[in-house]
């Protein structure tokens, strides 16, 4: 039952508590902070996994551009739209409820005191504050809404652990996987022992043998030089005869029994396994000893300085493998495994964020992406961007570029020269200052099918031709060359810097005598760039994906 007491403003008062199955009964209210659903701040909202919850949960349980569900753990990704759609179903269901309960008779006293028990702490709050001062009705506010702060920490705290059980549940098996390995191991070295002992045994027994035939054979020897009557003389010569066959044939014998091929064989195999896993702990308990250095222990006490990252990033700290860039530069067999796998990003920090450009690997070159906001997966490699990227042309960079009906097609350029414009070209195919070409659109196509005929592109901010800010200045000052070539990069230079990083290609030579002043040429991929004029209309091909070669 609810009892209020009345006194002082300050004066607190006992609210019903619903009981732990109420909400499952309860389709009006969600889930995490057990408020009833609304149509206009607490509007229910469906994740892609089934499960609804009011706009404001969905919005707190955001993190990194990923929502996990509070109720099954999956992790979605926020949509395009930046928002999870409205259950409108619930919505109108919601609303049909309320209308049954508006023409349905009031509760007899008494007799649903079960049914009043169950409803909603928002229901008794909203009945509770009709005739409290706004001071007690803000502190009411205020510390609900820290319980829902601290409901929500629960949840991500038991969201990291379950993921985390679920890593060292998946590494138990495997360390029992490997210690039955290690026993089988065990057991082979037994065995090989025993084998070993064997032979030992047996190579005792023969070389026994021989060295009593070796004394029989001296005895023989001393017989044959005493020998005085020629009857003795002819019996001791048959007799050395008969024995020293019978001698050559067991030496023979004994060279042919040893060594033991099958015993041999499988000595070697065990050897090898062991001497190989003995390598490999050799290897950890240097890595243990490393982690034991003032470096190591500097690492751990940063870890627990920053208890806001989750518990799998400070786990894959430790868990990312190590990886040089002279092993991207040599394509040894781990950065290319690495690399196919889709686990090697470089990070670029600026203005106390950081973001991760992936860098894979296609026809034996090493193509470094656009900067992202998205955190790279788990597992993978992170390098420094500034030790990957030139710091200026000439250099190789690439476009990707896609349309409805149509695979995406990469366009190579060739930045020829160290000038501005192709310095900024650089910076907006890697996104190194913030805006990128990465999703852009081609805008504009000139002289179609005639001398000269070339496409625009670039407008980061608006797709359309009015955008495009230059990011340095002074960008028409340099040393620019001149061409009249299908694939020339060029600019038109009465655009000014408030469109200064849009860019046009040629795909038709120009006219006889009229010479561009260009910045790059396409190297690769001049009939994708036609293949896109070609296409209706040209607003829909788009730079899908934009950056630089490395080490061409």
């Amino acid at each position: 039952m609810e009892r209020t007491h009345k006194g002082d403003e300050n004066d607190t008062m006992e609210l019903p508590r619903a009981t732990p199955s109420f909400h499952d009964d309860n389709m009006e209210d969600c889930p995490v902070c057990f408020l009833t659903f609304d149509d206009i701040l607490a509007r229910p909202r469906n994740l892609p996994c089934g499960h609804t919850f009011c706009t404001p949960c969905v919005n707190a349980l955001q993190k990194d551009n990923q929502t996990t569900c509070p109720t099954c753990r999956v992790i979605h990704y926020m949509p395009e739209a930046g928002e999870f759609p409205i259950a409108y179903a619930v919505e109108t269901l919601i609303k049909r409820l309320r209308g049954a309960t508006l023409t349905s008779q009031p509760p007899t006293p008494g007799k649903d005191t079960a049914k009043l028990a169950a409803v909603p702490l928002r229901r008794f709050t909203q009945k509770r504050t009709v005739g409290l001062s706004r001071k007690a009705q803000s502190l009411l506010k205020v510390q609900e809404a820290k319980i829902l702060t601290a409901i929500r920490t629960c949840q991500e705290v038991q969201a990291q652990l379950d993921q985390y059980q679920t890593t060292l549940i998946g590494w138990g098996k495997q360390q029992q996987q490997l210690q039955d390995q290690l026993q089988a191991l065990m057991d082979q070295s037994k065995s090989a022992n025993m084998l070993v002992h064997r032979e030992e045994a047996q190579v005792a027994a023969k070389k026994l043998e021989v060295h009593q035939g070796e004394q029989q054979l001296h005895a023989l020897l001393q017989t044959l030089r005493t020998a005085a009557p020629q009857h003795e003389v002819y019996e001791v010569i048959d007799s050395a005869e008969h024995y020293t066959e019978e001698e050559s044939q067991r030496a023979e014998a004994y060279l042919r029994m040893f060594p033991d091929v099958h015993s041999i064989t499988t000595i070697t195999k065990v050897r090898k396994a062991i001497t190989a896993a003995l390598e490999v702990a050799t290897t950890v308990q240097a890595a243990q000893e490393i982690a034991g250095s003032p470096i190591s222990v500097a690492r751990d006490s940063s870890l627990a300085a920053a208890p806001s990252s989750s518990i799998m990033h400070r786990l894959e700290i430790f868990l990312t493998p190590d990886l040089k860039i002279e092993d991207l530069r040599r394509l040894t067999l781990p950065a290319t495994e690495l690399l196919e796998a889709s686990l090697v990003f470089a990070v670029h920090h600026m203005e106390g964020r950081s973001r991760h450009a992936r860098i894979s690997l296609q026809d034996n070159r090493l193509y470094l992406h656009s900067l992202r906001n998205q955190p790279p997966p788990p597992g993978a490699v992170i390098v420094q961007m500034k030790e990957l990227v030139p710091a200026c042309p000439p250099c190789l960079v690439f476009m990707d570029l896609a349309w409805p009906g149509s695979a995406r097609r990469r366009v190579l350029i060739h930045l020829t020269h160290d000038t501005p414009r192709g310095q900024q070209f650089l910076l907006l195919c890697t996104g190194q200052q913030g805006p990128s070409y990465a999703n852009t659109r081609l805008f504009k196509l000139v002289k179609e099918g005639r001398p000269g005929e070339r496409v625009w592109g670039g407008d980061y901010e608006y797709n359309n031709g009015m955008g495009g800010a230059a990011l340095l200045p002074d960008l028409d000052k340099g040393e620019y060359g001149k061409s009249t070539k299908a694939g020339g990069l060029w600019w038109w230079w009465g655009r000014g810097p408030a469109r200064g990083a849009q860019f046009t290609i040629t795909i038709n030579d120009c006219p006889k005598g009229v010479e561009r002043p260009v910045f790059g040429e396409v190297v690769e991929g001049l009939d994708s760039v036609e293949a896109a004029a070609r296409h209706r209309p040209i607003t829909e091909v788009t730079v899908v994906e934009c950056g630089v070669v490395l080490w061409n």
